[in-house]
């Protein structure tokens, strides 16, 4: 009974903890201004690198067992960073539509509720794609992917850029480089 209890009370706590990482709790208030110093950059085609199971067969078959355990989890280490990276960036974001979403413009409303869609998605597969990530380190024969993320954060960064566009046209351009 106690044992039981016990998990149930982690898996509560664990439920809560990854609610409030996807909801972006806890960040600094955004202003516009300094939209631009709190996004990373992020190199998607490097993550795509370090994701791709083809080029983890490759380094499987030409380095040494010991070698490529090591190596793989380099490599996945530098693949949760580049996911928090995301994160982060998604965070930023979600704050922006959110905020947008209160715009008496209709088109700018709308804009941003997608936005917050596209963020809130993208948190969520952050959150799933940092387990995966973790769960490789620790079982380096596990297939578990973290699929989807590229395609989630190329859906946020249109939805921020059509936000841009939308709320300040001489400025858009300055949020798609950003990210």
């Amino acid at each position: 009974m106690t044992i039981t209890l016990i998990l149930v009370l982690c898996a509560v706590l664990a439920l809560l903890f990854f609610l409030f990482r996807i909801k972006g709790y806890g960040a600094a208030p955004l202003h516009e201004s300094n939209l631009a110093s709190r996004l990373q950059s992020v190199d998607l085609e490097a993550f795509h690198n370090l994701i791709d199971p083809d080029e983890e067969k490759f380094l499987r078959s030409n380095l040494k067992p010991r070698e490529f355990r090591v190596i793989q989890r380099q490599r996945l280490r530098a693949a949760v960073d580049y996911v928090a990276g995301v994160s982060q960036n998604a965070a930023v974001l979600l704050q922006l539509g959110l905020a947008a979403r209160r715009s008496p413009d209709i088109r700018i409303a709308e804009a941003g509720r997608q936005l917050v869609d596209a963020a809130v998605r993208l948190r969520l597969t952050s959150v799933l794609a940092t387990g995966k990530l973790y769960a490789r380190m620790v079982f380096p024969g596990t297939l578990m992917e973290p699929a989807g993320i590229v395609d989630h954060y190329r859906s946020m960064s249109h939805q921020a850029a059509l936000l841009g566009r939308l709320q300040n046209p001489a400025k858009a351009g300055l949020l798609s480089k950003a990210l």
